[in-house]
């Protein structure tokens, strides 16, 4: 009325012979609001900076592209336009849900944006803000208390791990977003009963369904809730559930009929020759899933990496703030919505059971680094019920102890983290682990010495890093429909490079042409490395 800037309510203007404690109280409730709207303004602007300053650290040391992962993600992205068969049908992909990919796909486009992998870096650092958002406005509505919603918020905002997924085309920040999201808004529709926020928490873990598998668990849990809390609250649980479901079983029933039409098996994303199932057979007979039917070593190796990835401090803390949590709310309609956060415990833990993932950390059986990052999946449990934790001992001792311990808890986690640097921080300690130096090298060579024509190589064994700045479309793998079996029978009339890893016990390009007689006659050595061989033809 007096300006846009006010938050002070209007009818104080106009109603002048309002008594002055009725005054007194509204300028005070104008003051706290004026807190509130600062404090959220403060949080996003903490979180942007933190996401940027994470994202200049990545690109300057190359971390971004440190997973192989990262590179295959950000071509998945690029060959909806690049490639020997374009096309969203053709490229959406099967094992890799394509929510990521179709998000990306715009920025990929790009030479410069994919080369770099800033493509990846714009898409996902305002995702990090808003999930960091998120995460603040959901503490504050649990807790109603000020310093356990900045701990929350903080503990979050400046977990390395999460701080480093934001600069890569993985799909963690993806995945995290939209279940921070869809959680604080079926928060939301539980305390306030409008049925906008049900749709809107449906939408966003219907995203969460087309990111990643571990979401699908989620929005089965989140359906059984949605239904008892309508149940105890006696609020026509058949017609939310309805409303509730309807688009994410629409999103995995359109995913299953797509599967079926493209590859004649709608579970061809779980059993096909690339689904993890498959993986899984080759990692058995080498001996590294000792998880399958162990149910005691599968948490040891699980709760290492969620220790890892949290903090040991952080993750007592929370479950301290999840026991209270449930003494203090029996399982009321209201307190339900949070639990969704924690679906990934019960659901990895049985996976590793049944032997259908494979976790190593330095701490497994056997040690090593892969799929570590299983446990960033329960941080947003972590960040929120640690920040329940601290409103709970805030409103049982005295207010200076609690906030010097929350302090302290905070600093020593940060220097766990930056101690003996990247070696404390998982995300980027199994980026390192799992580089390979040779590929590295492989892709310099080319980025140098590459004069164009077609690069037949297998895809699964290594990635060229886009900033060779070979086009996807000059890529011919095994299987890249009749033209790569033509490629591996007569490669000279079809390819000028063909790349090698003889190390590798499944490359089939090295299987079909180590004994050819053609790709000897007509190609040379022009790099080798640890088994890695490059061949330009003569």
């Amino acid at each position: 009325m007096f300006g846009s800037g006010t938050l002070i309510p209007e009818p104080f203007f106009y109603d002048l012979n309002r008594p002055k404690e009725k005054v007194d109280q509204i300028q005070a409730t104008a003051v706290t609001i004026d807190k509130k709207k600062y404090y959220f303004l403060a949080a996003i602007l903490i979180a942007a900076i933190a996401g940027l300053i994470s994202q200049y650290y990545s690109y300057l040391y190359d971390f971004n592209y440190a997973y192989r992962d990262a590179i295959y993600r950000m071509e998945a992205a690029r060959r909806f336009f690049d490639s020997n068969n374009p096309g969203i049908y053709n490229q959406l992909g099967s094992v890799w849900l394509p929510i990521p990919n179709l998000i990306l796909m715009p920025f990929a486009y790009f030479d410069y944006l994919w080369k770099t992998g800033l493509a990846a870096s714009i898409v996902n650092l305002p995702l990090f803000v808003m999930s960091s958002a998120v995460i603040f406005l959901s503490v504050k509505r649990l807790t109603r208390n000020v310093i356990a919603t900045w701990f929350g918020f903080l503990i979050f905002v400046f977990n390395c791990n999460i701080l480093y997924y934001q600069t890569t085309a993985m799909t963690e920040q993806f995945y995290l977003t939209f279940l921070i999201c869809s959680f604080y808004l079926l928060l939301i529709w539980s305390i306030e009963s409008k049925t906008k926020y049900l749709i809107y928490s449906s939408v966003f873990i219907s995203l969460g369904i087309g990111t990643r598998y571990d979401a699908w668990p989620v929005a089965i849990v989140s359906m059984t809730l949605v239904f008892l809390i309508c149940i105890l609250e006696k609020n026509k649980p058949w017609k939310n559930l309805l409303l509730f479901s309807l688009i994410p079983l629409s999103t995995i029933s359109a995913w299953l009929l797509y599967n079926w039409i493209r590859f004649g098996d709608p579970l061809e994303f779980s059993r096909g020759e690339f689904s993890t199932l498959h993986q899984l057979k080759y990692y058995e007979e080498a001996g590294r899933l000792l998880t399958k039917n162990n149910f005691l070593l599968s948490a040891k190796v699980y709760l290492s990496s969620i220790l890892s990835y949290s903090g040991s401090f952080l993750t007592l803390f929370a479950f301290i703030g999840l026991v209270m949590y449930m003494l203090k709310n029996k399982f009321s309609a209201r307190s339900l919505p949070v639990y969704v956060l924690w679906v990934a415990l019960p659901t990895t833990l049985i996976l590793l059971y049944k032997g259908q993932l494979i976790i190593e950390t330095p701490y497994s059986e056997p040690a090593g680094y892969f799929n570590s990052r299983y446990g960033l999946y329960l941080f947003p449990a972590i960040a929120v019920f640690s920040g329940i934790a601290a409103s709970y001992l805030l409103s049982s001792f005295r207010k200076s102890f609690v906030l010097l311990l929350l302090v302290y808890v905070f600093v020593i986690q940060q220097m766990v983290f930056y101690d003996e640097f990247p070696d404390n921080i998982p995300a980027l300690a199994e980026g390192e682990f799992s580089n390979s130096k040779t590929s590295e090298n492989l892709s310099k060579y080319l980025k140098e010495n590459y004069n164009g024509g077609k690069i037949l190589y297998d895809n699964v064994i290594f990635a060229l890093h886009p900033w060779t700045g070979i086009d996807l479309s000059e890529r011919i793998n095994f299987y890249t429909f009749e033209l790569g079996e033509k490629a591996v029978m007569d490669p000279a009339k079809y390819v000028n490079w063909v790349l090698f890893y003889k190390n590798a016990p499944n490359d089939k390009i090295y299987e079909s042409l180590k004994n050819n007689p053609a790709f000897l006659r007509d190609f040379e050595l022009k790099f080798a490395e640890n088994g890695v061989e490059a061949y330009s033809k003569k």
